[in-house]
Order: structure tokens, then sequence, then C-alpha cells
């Protein structure tokens, strides 16, 4: 009986998934393939717009698939169509790439693939990259590299990591003062006096194990939430959703294996992204502490240089790294002046 009974739920468990299916599966689903990668590309939303916002995920090694089931996606997919790409070695990417292709050139090169398979597929639409983080700086290298822009209407550039050669540091001293606080406060005094005696150090944050030890420490500080308390939505797909959406455990091991093999310790992209002369809207959390609002200043000053005036910044003052989600109301409403703007 119990045997039975255990079964009818099951059935019923998987019934009511397929139920769900459909509106996890709504949109046009597609392969770009490119020097030993597979990286699935998701459109969703308002495609008759005919304005596409390509989705420029951060890391390197997060993923697109999972924000393209955030409500702030889901919001702005009512006004345009949004092209979620997985990037090589990221998020559900698939293939076999060798580690000599994880390079800031060869993420440019798969990026143009995906632009120019949107062109063709949806009868040249305007396109505008949003990128948030290291989807900034690839944003950024992509538009700064050759006539490339030419073929992107606009840039949302948000908590770029454009400049890490100076921006780590920045990062580092954010580490310092927050280690700092938390010894004034006597929170786990040992493990943070361990952590500002190392981030006094000025350690090289040009050398991977460095990168590695300062992350650790970033993980527990506020650089990501301004307020790791607040109650923000998340992912609207849940663990039922999961089994009958396009996700997969991929997501979590990806990531992983690029991290250590992809070095963009050395990436400064400051003077190049002068060439940039598509408009542009700079978005930043004033809280950041993982690319610190100095460097959203940079990123700002160098765009276009200090002569070009189709640029924009906004600061959401309540946020750290995650404006979109810390900010929602704020974020959408720039986001949309900025797009129907264009």
């Amino acid at each position: 009986m119990k045997r039975t009974v255990l079964l009818l739920n099951l059935l019923m468990a998987v019934l009511f998934t397929a139920c769900q299916k459909e509106s996890f599966y709504e949109g046009d689903h597609f392969f770009i393939r490119n020097a030993g990668a597979e990286m699935p590309v998701f459109v969703k939303g308002n495609v008759e717009s005919g304005t596409f916002i390509l989705f420029l995920h951060g890391g390197p090694g997060g993923n697109a698939s999972l924000p393209s089931f955030m409500p702030v996606s889901q919001e702005l997919e009512k006004d345009y169509a949004f092209a979620y790409w997985d990037q090589r070695g990221s998020g559900l990417s698939m293939g076999n790439p060798e580690a000599s292709t994880f390079t800031v050139e060869q993420f440019v090169e798969d990026l143009d693939l995906v632009v120019e398979t949107l062109r063709l597929r949806y009868n040249e639409p305007r396109i505008i990259f949003y990128g948030i983080s290291w989807g900034g700086a690839l944003g950024s290298a992509y538009l700064s590299t050759a006539d490339l822009q030419e073929k992107i209407d606009g840039f949302i550039c948000m908590d770029s990591g454009h400049n890490l050669v100076e921006g780590l540091p920045k990062s580092v001293l954010f580490v310092k003062n927050f280690a700092e606080q938390q010894i004034e406060k006597r929170q786990d005094t040992a493990y943070w006096t361990e952590a500002r005696d190392w981030c006094a150090t000025a350690p090289d944050m040009t050398v991977k194990e460095n990168y590695f030890k300062y992350d650790g420490y970033l993980s527990k500080t506020n650089a990501y939430r301004k307020n790791p308390d607040q109650v923000v939505q998340g992912p609207v797909v849940g663990a039922l959703g999961t089994m009958n959406s396009y996700l997969s455990l991929a997501l979590f091991f990806n990531g992983k294996y690029l991290r250590p093999r992809f070095n963009i310790l050395e990436l400064n992209l400051s003077q190049d992204m002068k060439r940039i002369r598509v408009p542009t809207l700079v978005i930043w959390g004033r809280h950041d502490g993982v690319n610190t609002i100095e460097m959203g200043y940079d990123a700002y000053e160098h765009i276009g240089g200090p002569e070009f005036n189709q640029k924009q910044m906004v600061i959401l003052e309540n946020s750290a790294h995650e404006g979109y989600i810390e900010e929602q109301e704020l974020f959408i409403q720039s986001f949309r002046q900025f797009v129907n703007g264009l």
C-alpha cells in the first residue's frame, strides 16, 4: 500500500512538472559551436519589438541560464527580446574546449558569432549589450576591437571588471576595511585579524594564488549585497521546475573548471575603451566591494573619451555588486529609459 501511494505521488509530481514545462521552454533555443565549445543561446521575451538585449554574464564562469528566470528579467522581457548566452566553459556550455582557448580574444570571437547569428536569425534587429561584472569587461573588449561595434546599437555596462590591474587592489582595501569593522565589533576576531593583516601586505593580485585567497575573504563580506539580510526575489524556477527546464547540474561545475584556467588578472581595458562610440549606460552600486565605485567612474571616464557625450551614469545608492536585484525598481526604470531613448 505504501509503495502504491509513493508511486502515485511520484506520478502526480511528474504530471505537475510536465504541466509547467511549456512556460519554462517558451522561446528559441539554439547552440553556437566554435573552437571546441558548444554554447547555448536562449531567446525569450518580446521578439516583435525588434530590440534584442544580449546578456553578457559575469564570472568568468558564471551563467546566463539561471538569470533568465529572474523576476527582473521577466519584467524587462515584456518590452524587449533577451538573448541569454552561456559562454565557453560556463553555465550549460558543452564540448571540450582546450584551456588555450580561454582568452579574451577567443571570447570576443565567440560573442561575434552570437551577434551574427542573431542578426541573421531575426532579420537585423537592434542589439544592445547588457554586461554585468566580467560581462561588462567582455562587452568593452568586443566594442573596442576593430569595427565590431558597428553591429551594436547600445551598451549597458554594469559593475564592470574591465580593469583588474587597478580594480583588484581597491577591492583588497575594501576587504581590509570590512575586516577592521568586524574586529571592532568583536566578530570572529581571529579570522578577520588574519584577513586584515594579509590585505595590509598589499599582495600582488596578478598572482593567482593571491587572488583565490582574497576571493575567499571577499565572499564573507558584504561586497555583493549591501545588506546581506535583505529579502530579494531569486529565480522563479524551483526544484520541480528544474526537472523540466533546460537547466542542469553543469551550471555548478563548468565555472569551477574555467576559473583557474582563464587568467584575466592583468586585464586593463581602460585605454581601449576610448574607442567605444556606441551609446552607453554605466550603472554601478555605490557600495560594490567587488568592482568598487572608483572603477565605475573609470569606466564612465574612458568610454568614448572625455569628449564623448552619448554616455550616462546611474549610481544605485543602496546597492553593492548586485544592484539589479537590490534596487530592482530603479534598475528597471534606468534600463528602460536608456533603451527606449536609443
